[in-house]
């Protein structure tokens, strides 16, 4: 039997962001600023899209944000972003940081945040404190069946620092696709981080009740931006949803060597890939 924590995880990220998270805020930051961020009422809606990384997150995002009506559902609660947005906010602390970010990047009444799993919990602390703050929310989950596929995105992106097509030339893409290689323990880590993250999220779920959208990558694949926006839109109660614009910069990135990749990894870590998708319970697709 294998045992799946955060043992494997890259350690020195990990305590990147925790050390990140304790840095966040600036406790002379002008309430000026925080003031005038506040001015208006709240958003009548909220919703959160729990994530796990390279699931196809950031080409939502971009799809949601061009409908102008829902919001601009970034990742406002990644740590590694928060001490900027927070002091052009003039935010101190973190509830001061949500009620100006809810704000600030309402759209149609709504605001919309992505968050992962460990973001989370180094920005909250706590599940608890998480669901205290966002009750009312909306939450959709959104996860990825071929774990493995999964990971080795993930691992070339950490290696390449290649992160999206909208943020990258074709040159660069290709020069990252040379440059990338094959690490079967450096690709557990990652699958490993991955189902962390999946674990503790569905522990959530479970724990407060949530009533949560699931979707993934490969039915919003399947679906299209046209379809997935008008899900999203029917599940937060919007009526005579129409999306003006289906066009998204955001495209994949993966390339032949990784599919390369992951056939290798299927054939050369059977046993370790069957009992990962065991362990991710009924709620995923097992990949064969």
């Amino acid at each position: 039997m294998f045992a799946f924590s955060t043992n494997r995880t890259p350690a020195m990220r990990l305590e990147t962001v925790e050390i990140m998270s304790d840095n966040i805020f600036d406790p002379n930051a002008d309430q000026g600023k925080y003031n005038y961020w506040t001015k208006v009422a709240a958003p009548s809606k909220t919703y959160a899209i729990l994530f796990t990384p390279r699931s196809g997150s950031s080409w939502l995002t971009s799809i949601l944000s061009k409908t102008q009506v829902l919001g601009t559902p970034e990742e406002w609660f990644n740590p590694s972003l928060m001490p900027r947005s927070s002091r052009d906010k003039g935010a101190r602390n973190l509830d001061q940081f949500v009620e100006a970010i809810s704000r600030h990047q309402c759209h149609g009444d709504i605001f919309g945040f992505e968050i992962t799993y460990h973001q989370l919990m180094a920005v909250f602390k706590s599940t608890q404190d998480f669901i205290a703050r966002f009750q009312d929310a909306t939450f959709f989950w959104l996860t990825r069946d071929d774990i493995v596929a999964q990971g080795i995105s993930l691992d070339k992106m950490v290696q390449t620092n290649v992160h999206h097509a909208a943020q990258s030339d074709a040159r660069q893409i290709e020069n990252s696709d040379t440059i990338y290689n094959y690490d079967a323990e450096r690709i557990k880590g990652w699958i490993c981080h991955i189902h962390a993250a999946e674990t503790g999220t569905e522990k959530m779920i479970h724990d407060f009740g949530l009533s949560v959208m699931r979707l993934s990558y490969e039915e919003m694949t399947a679906t299209g931006a046209r379809g997935t926006a008008s899900l999203i839109a029917e599940t937060l109660g919007l009526e005579n949803f129409i999306l003006k614009d289906t066009l998204s910069d955001h495209r994949k990135i993966a390339t032949r060597k990784n599919n390369e990749f992951a056939e290798r990894f299927y054939a050369e870590n059977a046993a370790f890939v069957d009992e990962i998708n065991a362990a991710r319970g009924e709620w995923r697709l097992r990949q064969s």
